[in-house]
């Protein structure tokens, strides 16, 4: 029994190792707007805002058997600020506030690569960790003087589960690709009383692809 199982392991690794061998993989890179939602009676100043984000993404083709198949893994980054001045009515300081909000997910990746001729659409879902950072922060400058005083008044992390739905729909020739592409982040971020709760990503962009 031990012996078999001992041939059963090599086998499979020999498997792996072959496959592995054989796979050919993509390199994405995407970057385009994002808008936010985000829960919160005191989350106002950052519900709806717009931000920016950047992905990349490494894409196995596993199997010639499964063609259209595609495994792999992605990191998205992404940023959302709002800011308002005030002026002081007793000393006529300028005070600047600010809300920020960084998010960045690691995730895995499947999809199913479906071709037109040159033309292709990819549908995949993503599972991953989605860490979000908020801070609340002024810049007070002194009106008789150049003096800044810049201060975080708060900076919370917080990380949990997160799903990706996406699409591309894109041109590809031998070894590269281009197209559009978007998706929609879900996850539960809580920073603090009244901020936070469901947060939402929807993200829509351009991604350019080499194959190898």
């Amino acid at each position: 029994m031990k012996r078999f199982l001992t041939k059963g392991a090599l086998a499979l690794i020999l498997i792996a190792t072959g496959s592995t061998a054989k796979a050919a993989f993509d390199v994405d890179f995407g970057i385009g707007y994002s808008r936010l939602s985000i829960d919160g009676k005191n989350a106002k100043d950052l519900d709806n805002a717009d931000g920016a984000q950047a992905n990349v993404a490494f894409t196995l083709k596993p199997s010639p058997a499964a063609a259209g198949l595609r495994f792999g893994f992605g990191i998205e980054a992404s940023g959302y600020r709002n800011d308002y001045h005030q002026i002081d009515p007793i000393t006529g300081d300028n005070v600047h506030r600010y809300h920020e909000l960084d998010l960045f997910i690691p995730e895995v990746r499947l999809g199913y690569y479906i071709p037109f001729d040159h033309f292709f659409i990819e549908p995949s879902m993503g599972v991953g960790l989605a860490v979000g950072t908020y801070r609340v922060g002024h810049v007070h400058r002194w009106r008789h003087d150049d003096f800044e005083e810049d201060d975080d008044d708060r900076d919370i992390t917080r990380a949990n589960i997160a799903l990706r739905p996406k699409i591309q729909i894109g041109y590809a020739r031998d070894h590269w690709a281009v197209g559009l592409e978007a998706s929609y982040l879900w996850t539960h971020l809580h920073f603090d009383d009244g901020i936070g709760g469901d947060v939402g990503e929807l993200y829509g962009g351009a991604f350019f692809r080499l194959s190898f």
